[in-house]
């Protein structure tokens, strides 16, 4: 899965805006990495804001 077609998909489905954290928590469940708090600050950090 290519990370910006993830992330413009995450985007795309909101219901209303998504917060920086929210979003990286729905991307690493979307890749399969789970939820767990080190993992979505990390991929929080990677995401433009």
């Amino acid at each position: 899965m290519n990370q910006r077609q993830a992330v413009l998909g995450i985007l795309r489905d909101a219901a209303s805006p998504v917060s920086t954290a929210e979003c990286a928590a729905k991307f690493s469940q979307a890749v399969g990495l789970g939820n767990e708090a080190e993992i979505v600050d990390r991929v929080s950090r990677k995401l433009p804001s």
